[in-house]
Formats: C-alpha cells, structure tokens, sequence
C-alpha cells in the first residue's frame, strides 16, 4: 500500500450564530484576526477566515442559524454522537493561558487536568457553546499546576 503524498492540516470550520461577536471572541481571547471573508447569498451564508500565525479556522454563518442542539454542550452525551468533538490550541504554559482565559470571562473554564502522561489540557466554551480545548505537552522536571 502507498503512503500518501505529505500534507498538513490547513483550517477547521465552526458554525456560529452571530458572526461579529464570534469575531470579537476569537480576535479578543485568543488573538485571530480575519483573514479574508466571502458571501454566498443564495446559501443565505457568510464565511470567514481567521488567522493566527500559520493557524486558521473557518467561521460560518448561516442567517437562520440554530444553536448548538443540548446534548451537543455536555461532553457524556456528545461523546456518543459521531462528528467533530472539539478544536485544540496547544500552548507552553497551561497556567499562565488558564489564567488569561478566567481574566476574560470565557464559559465553561475547567480545570487543567494532569490525568494524562503526555499532556496538561483543560476546556472552555466559545460564545455559541462550541467546545474548545487547550493543551501543553508535559516537560521532564516540570511540576504538575498547582
């Protein structure tokens, strides 16, 4: 069997309710900017890209958007529905990111869990409930957050 050409992962694409307060969010918590914008106005849609970096994310907006079905905001029953869980932004410091995150005001902010031996990581919620993930890679002779 051939391998495949390489590649990288280019963009993820979320599906928003309000397009500038999802941009406010991103732009503002997590520092994306827009990158560039399309309407498809026989799809009733708008997309955008943002960008970080060499990081995108693709935000849709559809103009008779529904909100994120109740199952969809509780990770023990998502869990059981096939599709996309979350988006992960990987970060040296948990701590220092943990504590930007609670200075915003984000929803949802767990704790960093260490119950994994590669990696720190905890979640937090977008605007729409949208689950979002941050992780650090564990480092020897570092100590777990207190």
């Amino acid at each position: 069997m051939s391998q495949p050409p390489d590649f990288k992962l280019h963009h993820g694409a979320l599906s928003v309710s309000n397009l500038q307060r999802s941009m406010e969010f991103y732009e503002r918590v997590l520092g994306f900017k827009e990158s560039s914008r399309v309407s498809v106005p026989e799809l009733s849609l708008d997309i955008v890209f943002i960008k970080k970096g060499d990081d995108y994310l693709e935000l849709f907006c559809h103009q008779e958007a529904r909100e994120l079905p109740e199952f969809s905001r509780d990770n023990e029953t998502d869990f059981q529905v096939v599709g996309t869980k979350h988006v992960a932004f990987e970060v040296e410091d948990p701590q220092a990111f943990h504590k930007h995150l609670e200075e915003q005001g984000v929803a949802a902010l767990s704790e960093i869990y260490d119950n994994n031996p590669t990696y720190f990581y905890f979640f937090f919620r977008d605007p729409d409930g949208i689950p979002l993930e941050v992780i650090a890679r564990k480092k020897p002779g570092v100590p777990s957050p207190a």
